[in-house]
């Protein structure tokens, strides 16, 4: 069957700790249409390195000089949750339901998360109050959930859930910006809201509706990569204990939620 138009080509070539993603739009004939975008997908750093529109001609050579890569940053690290590797895997992952238990991923750590069922072991572990994560005391490979899912009430009934980040905040900066970052791994038909100290306030950020990765589905730990960096004035916080509540407000579904990745809280530049 003849297809007219364009199809997208993406090529990934691994270097040391750094994946260079190479995309360009490929006639059907399997050609090359320049021109080409250069990205990097960097270990243990968030964000993405984009270089757009080089040229590359058939049977050439390319050296496209040092590049320069500087991860987003608005101030100093005031605390963050999980490791910036795109996926959710240093998260807490549940013991299976033993009636659902695959033998083959039951002793390799890194295969946890392959079990079917997991992300209903949030309802058994959380039925009626939601994860709450207390910086300074909590470890997040023990007590932050591998993926924010809904809770499971009965009769193929589910209800958006929120988690509290719980933080003590000393020389507070009230005419100052915060910058919140939210790296997620993966989102399934999800949307997550952003509010400061008062659960019943308006959201300062919601995603709006994202995500169709099934990683949740198909047992994975990461799909579709996003990052979100939110600004949160100071005069929202108050000098001692903050929470940071996190609500996935779409319930329909055992299925919705997103995985995070990393998050980390910024604080003002002081000038």
């Amino acid at each position: 069957m003849a297809v007219s138009g364009y199809l997208w080509l993406r090529m990934m070539v691994v270097a040391s700790s750094t994946v260079w993603r190479v995309v360009a739009p490929a006639r059907t004939s399997g050609e090359l249409s320049p021109p080409l975008s250069l990205s990097s997908l960097s270990s243990l750093s968030f964000s993405l390195f984009k270089e757009n529109n080089l040229t590359l001609g058939q049977g050439s050579e390319m050296n496209v000089g040092p590049i320069v890569y500087e991860p987003p940053r608005n101030g100093p690290t005031l605390w963050e949750i999980g490791v910036p590797d795109r996926t959710a895997g240093e998260f807490y992952i549940p013991d299976p339901y033993p009636t659902l238990m695959n033998n083959l991923y039951v002793n390799p750590l890194q295969d946890r998360f392959r079990q079917y069922g997991l992300w209903d072991r949030y309802s058994d572990l959380y039925p009626e109050n939601d994860l709450v994560y207390t910086i300074g005391l909590s470890n997040y490979r023990r007590d932050w959930f591998f993926a924010h899912v809904t809770r499971n009430v009965g009769n193929n009934t589910y209800q958006p859930t929120t988690w509290q980040i719980v933080f003590n905040l000393q020389n507070l900066n009230r005419v100052g910006l915060y910058t919140l970052r939210v790296a997620l791994a993966s989102a399934a038909d999800s949307e997550l809201q952003v509010r400061i100290n008062d659960p019943e306030s308006d959201h300062i950020f919601t995603t709006g509706l994202i995500g169709k990765d099934n990683a949740i589905a198909r047992h994975g730990i990461h799909g579709l990569y996003r990052l979100y960096s939110i600004d949160v004035a100071g005069n929202l916080l108050g000098a001692g204990d903050n929470t940071i509540y996190l609500t996935q407000s779409r319930s329909t579904t055992p299925f919705q939620g997103v995985m995070y990745d990393y998050i980390r809280l910024e604080s003002p530049f002081r000038t």
